[in-house]
């Protein structure tokens, strides 16, 4: 995949930036509301349990409170303007109360550790791109640098380097020598060590757990095959700039700059090239 293929992928992506929106230079600043001043729209909290996936409740008990079905979490979520506090609040609920009774399924567990739990739940509730992160973008976070002789047969900076030019992790692992077998054996195993870890340290909810590691394991074969995001123009994700354009950390900020970016977002999601990643649904407000 290396050489001019590359050249290709950046040459459709800008194709789909013309698609998608009227601008392309310029910063999209982070709209999560916890974001530092002019920190980038892709900005994720420096944490653990935001890097390895660890959600504290059910997201099929907030599917329920939300009046959600099949696919519609991540539909919602594809723009990540959008927090599940806004879509609760049109349910008529408290975001602090949902958190409390996100959380409340915890048993055996100090006062401490639960305000813990429930302040990051709340934090996913009212944190746009943070709640994409932890649903739906999997393998962001997924630190290989420590493993990459074993995974790529290659150093760090090499294998970060041909990534950078748009090779795909398998190819990666056939220049170094790696089967693609063992390549899917390590992955799988770090995935497996996030869901264990989670669990015994009781930061991540099991059955949610179960459903994180699912989902990563259910698209992990598209991933490997596949060149970064930012390269790649039929990954949904990773593409903030041209998804949204460029703007102020508070935009949008009322009822035409939010119909605007919805406009931009749906058709970007409508111009992804087919593959083998799943194309988010489209939301609609209709009945909601």
């Amino acid at each position: 995949m290396g050489g001019a293929v590359p050249r290709i992928l950046r040459a459709a992506i800008a194709v789909l930036a013309v698609a998608a929106s009227p601008w392309w230079a310029g910063p999209a600043y982070g709209h999560d509301s916890l974001a530092p001043p002019a920190a980038s729209h892709n900005w994720l909290p420096d944490e653990e349990w935001v890097h390895r996936h660890w959600i504290p409740f059910d997201e099929q008990a907030l599917k329920g409170e939300l009046g959600l079905r099949g696919r519609e979490l991540h539909a919602y979520l594809y723009d990540d303007h959008r927090t599940l506090a806004e879509l609760a609040r049109r349910r008529g609920l408290d975001e602090e109360a949902l958190a409390d009774r996100l959380v409340a399924p915890w048993q055996g567990i100090a006062g401490e550790h639960r305000a813990v739990l429930r302040e990051r739940a709340l934090r996913i509730l009212t944190q746009g791109h943070l709640a994409q992160h932890m649903f739906f973008h999997v393998f962001h976070g997924l630190h290989l640098d420590h493993a990459s002789r074993h995974l790529f047969g290659m150093p760090g900076p090499a294998y970060r380097a041909l990534r950078d030019e748009g090779y795909a992790y398998v190819e990666l692992a056939e220049r170094g020598g790696v089967p693609a077998a063992a390549l899917r054996s390590g992955i799988v195993s770090m995935l497996e060590s996030d869901q264990r870890d989670g669990i015994a340290r009781r930061e991540a909810w099991p059955v949610q757990s179960d459903h994180i590691l699912a989902r990563r394991l259910g698209w992990l074969s598209c991933w490997l095959r596949r060149p970064a995001a930012r390269l790649d123009p039929a990954n949904p994700y990773g593409k903030n700039r041209i998804l949204h354009g460029p703007h102020s950390a508070r935009w949008p900020g009322n009822a035409r700059e939010r119909r605007e970016n919805e406009v931009r977002v749906e058709r970007f999601r409508r111009a992804l090239p087919a593959s083998c990643w799943p194309r988010p649904p489209r939301w609609s407000w209709a009945g909601r």
